[in-house]
């Protein structure tokens, strides 16, 4: 994701995040034998939700729309990547602050 075009994606509604479940394990029936007697209990289904964004697709041919793109996130894996970014600008303004003392120096001769 290019996060630089998160905000004006957003505004024009094509990426959103929400809450999406999936089922983890399918309902079971109950089994009884001949006799009445329960040989496989009933299980219900269960199921995890978990934040996803949605960003939306079009076919680059026809223009049609397609299923959305969606990719699951926790606030930890955004955290994350927004603290890699920062640590980048970081070294980018250490190399910039260089390149100034180096231009000074450069000046003088």
């Amino acid at each position: 994701m290019d996060w630089s075009k998160y905000s004006s994606l957003k505004s024009g509604s094509k990426v959103s995040f929400g809450k999406e479940k999936q089922e983890t394990k399918a309902a079971v029936s109950e089994v009884k034998d001949d006799k009445g007697k329960v040989v496989r209990a009933a299980e219900a289904k269960e199921e995890r939700e978990y934040v996803a964004m949605s960003q939306k697709r079009w076919d680059s041919e026809s223009g049609e729309a397609m299923d959305d793109s969606k990719r699951e996130y926790s606030l930890s894996d955004l955290e994350r990547e927004k603290e890699r970014y920062d640590a980048d600008m970081a070294k980018a303004k250490a190399q910039s602050d260089g390149l100034k003392a180096a231009i000074v120096d450069f000046k003088k001769v």
